[in-house]
């Protein structure tokens, strides 16, 4: 019978593959999950946790919460309060871009907890048990699996369109 490293690795630390690693782990599987987001053609990078986190839902959220503050108060104006702001795009973004760090702060302090090992590192099959990683900064090996789940999202496809990037909005 074969020896590997890990039981599961996972390719991609977005929410599927962060879900598998943890439902894995809890069933007492050797896991890893290697995460590593090539830059986006604005040259956007990002930490662990995938779109939703660091470039989609969340900062939607946070930032479409924010504007329903201003909302809010110009119809309290209607019900006899009286408000005087301002608001901060920086500071805004400033908040939202901490509220994600910590997201991937806590998702990588999860993963310790249950004993998954964490990779920042780009991964590629060497075999169909073997995987390459290479963290962009000189440092590379391999590591096996007896299992291997790619869950590592996508990127759109941009059409044969002048401009498309630059006037494009996508997470």
């Amino acid at each position: 019978m074969a020896e590997y490293d890990y039981d599961l690795f996972v390719i991609g630390g977005g929410s599927g593959g962060l879900a598998a690693t943890k439902a894995a782990s809890d069933l007492g599987a050797k896991v890893a999950v290697a995460d590593f987001v090539k830059p986006s053609p604005a040259g956007t990078t990002w930490g662990i946790g995938g779109t939703c986190v660091n470039v989609g839902c969340i900062p939607k959220k946070l930032m479409h919460i924010s504007s329903l503050y201003r909302e809010t108060q110009t119809d309290a104006h209607g019900m006899g309060w009286e408000t005087k702001s301002s608001h901060s795009w920086s500071g805004m973004v400033n908040q939202v871009n901490d509220y994600i760090k910590s997201l991937n702060w806590g998702t990588k302090t999860d993963l310790r907890s249950k004993n998954i090992k964490y990779y920042n590192s780009f991964a590629t099959f060497k075999d169909a048990h073997t995987i390459s990683l290479d963290n962009g900064k000189g440092k590379k090996e391999e590591v096996s699996a007896k299992y291997i789940l790619i869950a590592c999202g996508g990127r759109p496809a941009y059409g044969d369109v002048p401009g498309v990037k630059d006037w494009t909005c996508e997470s």
